[in-house]
C-alpha cells in the first residue's frame, strides 16, 4: 500500500443526521496520522469506513487508486483495526489470544509461535503468557488487544484511543511501538481526543468536528498556518523573581502572569517576594526554551522547573476557538 483517500465520504446512521459530512483525507505509506475531536465528531465512524466495515452513502475510499469497499474481503487482511471497545476473551490466556487470532490469518504452527512471542515481549506481556485475560489488569488487556491488531503485519494500522487505560510509563512504551512499526512500512490513524499524548509523534493531523474534517495537512504546516509560534510555558523560580522577569523579556519573552509559587503565599509577603509562578509565551522551538533555561541559571536564578503548558497541537485547537478536547 502506497496511499490511502477518503474522497467525499458520507454516511448517516438515521437519514437525517450525517455522522461524516463530506469527508476528504489522504495517508501515504509510514505516515501516523492523528484523528482529533471531541467524543461524537465521527472519528468511530472514520475508522470504521477505512477498515472497510461500514459502507458510506457516498464517496469513497481508495486503496492505492482502487475502490476499497469492492475490495473489501481482501483488504481486510491488510488492515488491523482497534475499535471502541478491546475484543477480548476473558477465559483464554495472553498467549492463546494473539494464537488464536494467528491462526485466523492463516500462520502456520512455527510462524504463529513466533509471532506471538514477539508480540509478548513487545508488549512486555510474556510473564503474562499464560494468566487468564481476566485476570489481567485494564492496562495488560489494552497492550494485549493492540498486540491483536498486529499479529498479521498490516500495511494500514487503525486504532481508536489506543492509550484509553494506560499509565503514562507505558503510554509512552506504545508511542515508540507504533512509531516503529511506523517507520517499518505501516500508515497508521490514530484518534484520540487527548492532543498531549499525539505532541511530537504524529506526521500529520485531521480535526474533524460533527462530522467533518476542519483542518488537515503535516503537522508542521498546520502548526505554521495557525501561527503556534509562541509555545506557553511556566517557570517556577524560588530565587531571583525579579531577575527571571527582566531576562525573560529582555529575549522577547511575553509575560502572561506572575503568581505566588504556591497557593498558601501571596505576593507582597517580603518572605517569598522573591520567588514565584510565571507563565511566559516563549518563541520558537523546545532548543530556545532550553537556551532560556541556561541563561537563567547562569543569571544565578533558582529555577525549579520550566515546563511547556500545553502541547502543538492543543494551541492549534485553542486557536480554533474549541475546547471540547484535552
Amino acid at each position: 500500500m502506497q496511499q490511502v483517500e477518503c474522497v467525499q465520504i458520507h454516511h448517516s446512521y438515521d437519514g437525517v443526521r450525517d455522522a461524516v459530512h463530506a469527508l476528504s483525507l489522504s495517508l501515504r505509506r509510514s505516515e501516523v496520522l492523528a484523528l482529533i475531536g471531541p467524543n461524537g465528531a465521527g472519528k468511530s465512524t472514520t475508522l470504521r469506513i477505512l477498515a472497510t466495515l461500514q459502507q458510506p452513502d457516498r464517496g469513497q475510499v481508495l486503496w492505492d487508486g482502487v475502490d476499497a469497499w469492492e475490495q473489501r474481503l481482501e483488504l481486510r487482511r491488510k488492515i488491523g483495526f482497534l475499535g471502541d471497545g478491546t475484543g477480548l476473551y476473558p477465559t483464554m490466556t495472553a498467549a492463546g489470544y494473539l494464537r488464536f487470532f494467528a491462526e485466523c490469518y492463516g500462520l502456520d504452527d512455527r510462524a504463529a509461535n513466533t509471532r506471538v512471542d514477539e508480540l509478548l515481549a513487545t508488549f512486555n506481556l510474556t510473564q503474562k503468557a499464560k494468566a487468564r485475560i481476566s485476570d489481567l489488569s485494564k492496562g495488560m488487556r489494552q497492550r494485549l488487544a493492540i498486540a491483536r491488531t498486529l499479529i498479521h503485519r498490516p500495511e494500514l494500522l487503525l486504532l481508536d484511543e489506543p492509550a484509553d487505560g494506560l499509565d503514562p510509563r507505558a503510554r509512552r512504551q506504545l508511542r515508540e511501538i507504533l512509531r516503529t512499526v511506523a517507520n517499518e512500512g505501516v500508515a497508521l490513524v490514530i484518534s484520540s481526543h487527548i492532543l498531549r499524548e499525539l505532541d511530537g509523534f504524529c506526521d500529520s493531523v485531521a480535526i474533524i468536528e460533527k462530522g467533518e474534517i476542519k483542518v488537515h495537512g503535516s503537522v508542521d504546516e498546520v502548526i505554521a498556518r495557525y501561527e503556534v509560534g509562541r509555545r506557553l510555558h511556566e517557570v517556577h523560580v524560588t530565587r531571583g523573581l525579579q531577575r527571571a522577569i527582566e531576562l525573560l523579556r529582555k529575549h522577547e519573552g511575553l509575560i502572561e502572569d506572575v503568581g505566588p509559587l504556591h497557593k498558601t503565599e501571596t505576593m507582597d509577603d517580603p518572605k517569598t517576594a522573591d520567588r514565584g509562578l510565571i507563565r511566559v509565551r516563549i518563541h520558537g522551538s523546545e532548543e530556545r526554551a532550553a537556551h532560556l533555561l541556561r541563561e537563567l541559571v547562569l543569571a544565578d536564578v533558582e529555577v525549579i522547573s520550566l515546563a511547556k503548558v500545553r502541547s502543538d497541537l492543543e494551541d492549534v485547537y485553542s486557536s480554533l476557538g474549541r475546547d471540547a478536547v484535552s
